[in-house]
């Protein structure tokens, strides 16, 4: 049974495991409390890959306090981890040594190593375990972490920004700008929180793109760069080069060896991937590809016509889009390109829709139901 308190103290512990959002990639963002007598005697969350856990961070802020632990009930997002397999102990060992008497627990972990077996060893040793308090906002916070970690593919996030009536750009190409400085920044944000930052050459030849995070001072993990360029035509001089360390070039087989070359001596990681039916950068090939790189997230950035392969592909997890109080018209470019859809009944749905306003411009998030068209 939960306690009337455990809503607030578990709402806490998610505060602190967004504190490490972006950064803690290819592990899940975790936050936990330490609460004994009505008081919070510990906090922490997990900051980086290969740092001590959010559980171990709440003990060692209560032991450097001054605090006896003992008899304390934990809450922690994420259920505790129990194998060996990480560059850091197993949580549950610390709990149970520590004597703490309950553990509340957010969401199961939904690692094949770990799923149900931290909160089974806990009972076991006579702790009182409780699941499931604030879950979805629990499971939301690591749906990036939860995909990867069950298929060992990224998810992936269509970012667009468009006008009222869904235009990305006027019929001379200009796009600069549809969105606010406000919105723009919000983007940033969202960027600083995913692996990799995708986009297709026409964006790079036309705009000539950072693909950076630009927040001013503060500390945020830059994302990599993803660019979709089936015949190498990116130039040498493009910012990406000046800007990134290693970005990634997807390209095919149909590529100029000796660009490629050339690229990989500037430090550029070249994935070559299987041809989609156009010839083109095979969005499923490069998605696996960037699994197999410890990359779990990605967000596309990309125009209408990478926008519209990556639906068609059934590659895209979560689309995020912002409107702009503006209109373009008709001759304007569409925010998606061409699916081919003749008939309603064949939309693309999206569910659990979400809206919200970012001063007069407003943001549409929404899930979709796994499919692939034909």
């Amino acid at each position: 049974m939960f306690r009337d308190t455990d809503q607030k103290y578990m709402s806490l512990a998610l505060r602190l495991a967004r504190r490490a959002e972006g950064m803690t990639s290819p592990n899940p963002v975790v936050g936990a409390v330490l609460v004994k007598e009505g008081k919070v005697i510990g906090r922490g969350y997990h900051k980086k890959a290969g740092f001590p856990h959010a559980e171990i961070e709440a003990l060692l802020d209560a032991e450097k306090k001054g605090y006896r632990v003992s008899g304390s009930t934990l809450y922690v997002t994420l259920e505790p981890c129990c194998h060996r397999d990480k560059r850091t102990p197993p949580c549950v060992e610390a709990i149970i040594r520590s004597g703490i008497s309950r553990v509340v627990v957010g969401t199961l972990d939904f690692n094949p190593k770990v799923k149900g077996k931290g909160i089974e060893i806990l009972a076991r040793e006579g702790i009182d375990v409780r699941v499931g308090i604030l879950e979805e906002r629990c499971r939301e916070i690591n749906e990036a972490f939860f995909k990867y970690i069950t298929t060992k593919l990224p998810f992936v996030i269509l970012k667009l920004a468009a006008t009222i009536d869904g235009k990305i750009a006027t019929f001379t190409g200009d796009s600069k700008w549809i969105g606010s400085e406000r919105q723009r920044r919000y983007a940033h944000k969202l960027r600083s929180k995913v692996d990799a930052i995708m986009t297709g050459i026409g964006t790079v030849l036309q705009d000539d793109p950072q693909l950076n995070v630009r927040l001013g001072k503060g500390f945020f993990r830059q994302p990599v760069p993803v660019i979709l360029d089936s015949n190498l035509r990116i130039p040498l001089e493009s910012r990406i080069f000046k800007v990134h360390v290693s970005p990634i070039i997807a390209t095919t087989s149909l590529a100029s060896l000796e660009k490629l070359r050339r690229l990989e001596d500037m430090g550029v990681r070249v994935i070559v991937t299987d041809k989609d039916e156009s010839g083109r950068v095979d969005l499923v090939d490069l998605v696996k590809k960037l699994g197999e790189m410890e990359i779990t997230s990605v967000m596309i950035e990309g125009g209408s016509e990478v926008a519209a392969t990556s639906l068609k592909k059934g590659v895209v997890d979560k689309v995020v889009f912002f409107y702009a109080p503006k209109i373009i018209g008709a001759d304007g470019v569409s925010m998606i390109g061409k699916l081919n859809i003749s008939r309603v009944g064949e939309a693309i749905p999206i569910e659990r829709l979400r809206l919200r306003s970012i001063g007069e411009e407003f943001l549409v998030e929404g899930y979709l139901r796994k499919h692939q068209i034909t």
